[in-house]
């Protein structure tokens, strides 16, 4: 899927393509050398056995047990951070390691997410500041396997060497005519879909519960949005934890949130009958003209816990969104930000903690947004920050660059 389309066997030729330059370097581009063997790779994953390996996809990507059989104890090495890049490894040593989290650790329940949110995550949300491509990762697999078109990132030496690479081996140039079955690397197919096709970032639902779990402490949870219900997973699963309050402005998340909530009633009554669970469909900050809501939790939470928008990098086609109501930076930090904080300050007790997840934010255009500094130049004015946790993700080898992309957990009091 280039500018101008071409079929495979054109993209193989030496020559010009009508107008366009050829796309072989030469004949000794790595694609022209193993023609034979792409072509089989394909077919193989996309004709042949295309059903076995979707199949396989779908285990991975999708398949998961009752979600009472995840790993919810508190014996996960989660202060053991897993160290991608040589940027996360200095930063690993100058820190405290009590302070430095992996949330990649058990990410399992992730799974359960993808399931409830498939095509809003992988289809629908937008986003702006990954990849330039504007095919969302869903088409990309159903242009693959239903229209038998590629796109053209996947075409590329270092994708096709990828593909080709013997799946047992990692060095870097083990080409090797590929094999039928499971000898085939699919997973790299599939590995370069994930990364390279854009899709919403999903909150580890576990780092949620053992936030829960081992930083705040309480009863009563709020959050200013549901982040794809990770905080509503995370909350049935932890046991201290009897009251719930989630704000969302898409329609269908707080849907499902509230069907989820009934569904775990459902499920096992006696271990999760006594969670009661509350979702508001509407704008965090027109909370704080909201006399009833503001009357009955005032001062009543324990804790609150918040990964808020990163300005525009997500884009969401569903509900009231706060860039679309506040499309200038500065007004949505005064407006949308600050006045979810005003909110979150009357509603939790004194002595209770309030979590914000944030990092500073690049654009394509190299527009900076240091939105811990911005969130915290108003946070401050009613809380006083006591801790800093630095969050450890996995890093793709395909995105490290000069930017940190290590994301802080900056828990507040009041």
């Amino acid at each position: 899927t280039y500018s101008r389309p071409v079929t495979l066997a054109t993209a193989f030729s030496l020559g010009p393509i009508g107008a366009r330059p050829a796309l072989m370097k030469g004949p000794t581009d790595l694609r022209y050398v193993h023609q034979n063997e792409i072509i089989d790779y394909f077919y193989e994953i996309v004709i042949l056995n295309r059903h076995y390996y979707l199949s396989l996809f779908y285990k991975s990507f999708f398949e998961f047990p009752d979600p009472r059989d995840f790993k919810w104890s508190g014996d996960i090495r989660i202060k053991t951070p897993s160290v991608t890049n040589k940027k996360n490894s200095i930063n690993v040593n100058l820190q405290d390691l009590n302070r430095s989290l992996s949330i990649q650790k058990n990410d399992k329940s992730r799974i359960m997410v993808r399931n409830l949110f498939h095509k809003e995550i992988l289809d629908e949300t937008k986003v702006t500041n990954t990849v330039k491509a504007k095919v969302s990762f869903w088409q990309t697999l159903d242009n693959l396997y239903n229209h038998l078109k590629l796109e053209d990132r996947f075409f590329a030496p270092s994708s096709i060497g990828l593909f080709l690479r013997d799946k047992n081996q990692k060095g870097k140039n083990n080409i090797i005519t590929p094999k039928k079955g499971k000898e085939v690397n699919y997973n790299n197919l599939f590995y370069l879909c994930q990364q390279y096709q854009p899709k919403a970032s999903i909150l580890n639902p576990y780092s949620v519960h053992w936030f829960l779990n081992n930083i705040f402490s309480g009863k009563r949870l709020f959050t200013p949005v549901l982040s794809w219900c990770s905080y509503l997973i995370a909350f049935m699963h932890s046991d201290n934890w009897t009251d719930y309050v989630g704000v969302d402005v898409m329609p269908k998340v707080c849907q499902k949130a509230a069907h989820l909530a009934d569904w775990y009633h459902q499920l096992d009554p006696q271990e999760f009958g006594h969670k009661k669970v509350e979702i508001l469909c509407q704008p965090s900050e027109s909370l704080l003209k909201d006399t009833k809501f503001l009357k009955k939790y005032d001062k009543w939470f324990d804790s609150i816990l918040v990964c808020p928008p990163y300005w525009d990098m997500e884009i969401y086609q569903d509900g009231e969104q706060s860039l679309k109501n506040y499309p200038v930076y500065e007004d949505w930090l005064e407006k949308y930000w600050h006045q979810t904080v005003q909110v979150c300050a009357k509603v939790l007790k004194r002595g209770g903690l309030f979590g914000v997840i944030a990092n500073d934010y690049y654009s394509l255009d190299g527009i900076h947004y240091p939105l811990p500094k911005d969130f915290d130049s108003f946070t401050s004015k009613y809380f006083k920050l006591v801790e800093t946790y630095f969050l450890y993700n996995r890093t793709s080898p395909l995105r490290v660059n000069h930017k940190d992309r290590t994301e802080r957990l900056f828990v507040y009091t009041i």
